[in-house]
């Protein structure tokens, strides 16, 4: 799609056609709406196929780089790999690139360390993922894609958890909105993550 974020830089994107703001793609696509459209096709089989079968991992790093390249890999070149540029959206000043690759190591040491996957109770279970949730949102590894990219993460989290995540039950606006609160406020996403959490009574 063409690029949604600022970049602070004095001269052009780097991951955009000269003179444009459209991402340099796979497809070689140039115009916005026809790069948006092909992008969110291809994704949303991707996602699907991750229903079925979700990419297996030990909540590393590489492990998150895995589900970016698997949901990108048909569309952009940088599908799985860490952002060169700085990027913001509005106000929010995400993670310089020198200090992408150190926070994602602590992210998912503190996952370990603190032995967040084995906790029993499901309140601390949710703020759990809520707060990895917050953390990879403000660090923004990627140039495109950071949100479907954690939100599946957090799904095979929560997997770990014996919880299923439906994002569909919520919608696009929604969770962006959430995500742009959660930069100042870890629980900014609480009650989109629990609308989004299927019991017994309310899968389809």
């Amino acid at each position: 799609m063409f690029s949604k974020y600022d970049v602070y830089t004095t001269v052009q994107s780097m991951y955009c056609y000269p003179d444009t703001d459209v991402l340099i793609n796979k497809l070689d696509i140039r115009d916005k709406a026809e790069l948006k459209q092909a992008e969110e096709e291809f994704t949303a089989v991707k996602q699907m196929a991750l229903l079925q079968e979700p990419i297996k991992g030990r909540f590393t790093k590489t492990h998150l780089f895995r589900i970016h390249r698997f949901l990108f890999e048909d569309v952009y070149p940088f599908a799985g790999h860490i952002r060169k540029e700085q990027i913001s959206k509005g106000d929010t000043m995400f993670y310089p690139p020198d200090l992408i690759d150190r926070e994602l190591e602590r992210v998912f040491k503190n996952i370990h360390s603190k032995k967040l996957l084995a906790e029993q109770d499901e309140e601390k279970q949710i703020q759990n993922l809520l707060q990895t949730m917050a953390e990879l949102n403000i660090i923004h590894p990627f140039r495109e894609g950071n949100g479907r990219s954690t939100r599946e993460l957090i799904r095979c989290m929560a997997l770990e958890y014996g919880l299923h995540i439906n994002w569909g039950n919520t919608d696009r606006e929604t969770l962006i909105n959430a995500a742009i609160a959660a930069v100042d406020d870890d629980m900014a996403f609480c009650d989109v993550l629990r609308q989004c959490i299927e019991t017994d009574a309310n899968k389809t």
